[in-house]
């Protein structure tokens, strides 16, 4: 998918913010131009689209999560600490019926990933 095409469908996802903001999570909602590029990164790189899973870890409105969705990612899974961004995730989603999305909500102490990855 070329930038421009990536960055008019995501312009097109309406961008809400997030109900009551709390400073200590760092909420705030990405933009779709700063979103486009992240993805088109990923996607040129290989690391989402068709025969991928993405992991969206602080999720928050879930932008990162529809970009993935959108370039065919195959399995999205949406996690955060803060149930309010996950229900406004949600309704996001649902609203444009990206189907391959999973939502949790959970407090992590530490995250532990290997920094070799299988092509």
């Amino acid at each position: 998918m070329k930038l421009k095409h990536l960055q008019s469908a995501l312009s097109s996802v309406p961008t809400p913010q997030f109900p009551d903001p709390d400073i200590t999570l760092e909420q705030y909602a990405t933009s779709p131009i700063l979103c486009s590029y992240i993805i088109n990164a990923a996607l040129q790189n290989g690391d989402i689209g068709y025969g991928r899973s993405v992991l969206d870890l602080g999720c928050g409105t879930g932008m990162l999560s529809i970009g993935s969705a959108i370039v065919g990612t195959s399995s999205v899974t949406l996690v955060d600490c803060d149930e309010a961004a996950i229900e406004v995730s949600k309704i996001r989603i649902m609203q444009r019926l990206y189907l391959n999305l999973i939502f949790r909500t959970l407090w992590l102490n530490a995250i532990v990933m290997s920094t070799h990855y299988t092509q």
